[in-house]
């Protein structure tokens, strides 16, 4: 009798006599970083703070929403689309990931990358569920964060057993894709908290987060509560966020509490009757943490966990995810290339779409009919979803963001107007204009390379109709107080390949509250209406934290 066989066979009189109501096993907490209730209202506010990336744009919870699963609710729309290996949009290899900064140079200014620029960038994978990871061995897709968290700075031990969330929690912060600049630092991540106010640019908040500012209102007093000193190290900082992420637990399920519905009930009969399902998703969690190539895109569009191991049996093999609130994920697989449970059950159905050699032994076409299909996608819809996590009750309440709320985003209107190469230059504002902003950055791309643009800044928006010639005017040129001429970098003379930026830092003057600035781009460019090819215009409403 063959391996593969046995273990069928054992997983079926095992998983056929196991309650509805398993109970999930104790979260494993590293000797070395013990859960406090301070540690975890730090970390709690650590990652709902989009003041821990380098342009206040990206909080770790940005791609890591309660309600949509524990992952981005944003993978589904077309700003989140990555081109894939073959670097073109709108082909069978672009990839739902998840959205970024817009690129930018230590300085803070803006700097063109491969593919999105002047959008912000945009992941090669979709971001997993941070709820209930705390069990995993290994973190990200192809499992590069392993359970020693080494420090940041000096790559000495810190903890030496069940740390993946430690280890995963430092990487974010200084990836110049996800939060931040090039050549970020960990120190620096930590130098800009030390004086930054805790959620400054969220509101909201919860009664946990509310009380606890209350007593301790800025990081040092934080940290000093959950670490007994006001230092704050990137250690602390992966320390305080995987101990708030070891508390979303998420065992409400209608299988936890044995509540499952009939339909439900045959799903999870049905799950448990496809050997293929619990080879790697077994109960209570879900998964076996273990890695699998089910043949979702070509082993040579993304090499996986080979990537880590350099083992030919680990091509093209991902981290197999847990299933618990599957069913508010908004994508599916490391690619995000399916979005809905009916189009995964098809896939499974059908054995995979890309079957090559490196398959995994495990993998095998799914035989249920119909009506078995309906119940196994109801059962893993509602009957693996915590309703707290659904409706984002605690633990799993949070704050609302600043990029959450229109009135914390630079506002654009009107039209531009195409110079060479048929292109209209954009302006690039993608930074929260709060008081105090050191790192307001404001940019013109798509324009003439190198050529000259005017950001022209005004304190009142143009009256409709009005132009310069047949360009649009979205600032009136009589309330102009200030202008800024900008060399544009690029190919000289071509068209589109121009850009440059600068940094106006915004003062922390509360007299600037709610006062808003029009700003606008006009470029020279010889094949533009009357030489000149024009941006769209910039409402930027100054708020106060």
């Amino acid at each position: 009798m063959s391996q593969l066989l046995l273990r069928a066979l054992l997983g079926h009189a095992v998983f056929g006599a196991c309650l509805a109501h398993a109970q999930l096993p104790p979260v494993p907490v590293p000797p070395e970083n013990p859960i406090t209730p301070a540690k975890t209202v730090l970390g709690k506010a650590l990652f709902w703070d989009e003041q821990l990336s380098s342009d206040n744009t990206t909080a770790c919870a940005t791609c890591h929403i309660p309600s949509a699963g524990g992952g981005d609710p944003r993978s589904r729309t077309p700003e989140n689309l990555h081109p894939g290996p073959d670097g073109v949009f709108g082909t069978s290899d672009d990839r739902r990931g998840s959205r970024g900064v817009v690129r930018c140079a230590p300085d803070q200014r803006f700097t063109p990358d491969a593919y999105f620029f002047p959008r912000a960038q945009v992941t090669a994978r979709r971001a997993p569920s941070a709820i209930g990871a705390a069990w995993a061995p290994e973190l990200f897709w192809d499992g590069r964060a392993g359970s020693t968290f080494l420090d940041p700075l000096n790559q000495r031990v810190v903890a030496t057993q069940h740390a993946a969330l430690e280890s995963q929690a430092a990487g974010p912060l200084v990836s110049d894709a996800e939060m931040a600049c090039e050549m970020r630092s960990p120190q620096d991540v930590a130098t800009k908290l030390a004086y930054a106010k805790p959620l400054a640019l969220a509101d909201q908040l919860t009664p946990d987060l509310s009380a606890a500012l209350a007593i301790d209102p800025t990081y040092p007093e934080l940290f000093e509560a959950a670490f007994g000193s006001r230092s704050i190290t990137p250690a602390r900082i992966a320390l305080a966020i995987a101990t708030y992420e070891r508390t979303l637990v998420p065992d409400q399920t209608p299988y936890d509490l044995g509540t499952l519905t009939p339909a439900q009930q045959r799903g999870l009969q049905a799950f448990r009757g496809n050997g293929a399902c619990l080879f790697c998703h077994s109960e209570p969690l879900f998964t076996d943490h273990s890695y699998a190539n089910l043949g979702v895109r070509p082993d040579a569009d993304d090499v996986g966990r080979f990537a880590q191991t350099q083992n030919p049996a680990d091509m093209a093999a991902f981290k197999v995810p847990a299933l618990r609130n599957v069913g508010l994920s908004p994508t599916y697989f490391h690619n995000g290339g399916k979005r809905t449970l009916e189009e995964v059950i098809e896939f499974y159905r059908i054995g995979g779409e890309f079957p090559g050699p490196n398959l995994d032994v495990r993998f095998s076409p799914a035989f249920l009919t119909p009506a078995e299909r309906a119940d196994l996608v109801e059962f893993l819809r509602n009957g693996l979803t915590d309703p707290r996590v659904a409706a984002e009750l605690p633990p799993f309440d949070r704050p609302r963001l600043a990029s959450e709320r229109a009135s914390t985003r630079v506002a654009r209107y009107g039209f531009g107007t195409s110079g060479t190469g048929d292109l209209a230059p954009v302006l690039v504002a993608p930074h929260p204009p709060f008081l105090g902003n050191d790192r307001f950055a404001l940019g013109i791309a798509r324009a003439l390379g190198g050529s000259q643009a005017l950001l022209g800044f005004a304190a009142s928006a143009a009256p409709a109709g009005l132009s310069i010639g047949v360009q649009p005017l979205w600032i009136a040129p009589t309330s102009w107080f200030a202008s800024v001429v900008l060399p544009l970098g690029g190919v000289p003379g071509l068209g589109g390949s121009g850009f440059e930026s600068l940094v106006l830092p915004i003062p922390a003057d509360v007299l600037l509250e709610g006062q808003t600035l029009y700003v606008q781009g006009f470029v020279i460019d010889p094949q533009g209406a009357e030489g000149l090819a024009v941006s769209g215009g910039a409402a930027v409403t100054m708020f106060g934290i």
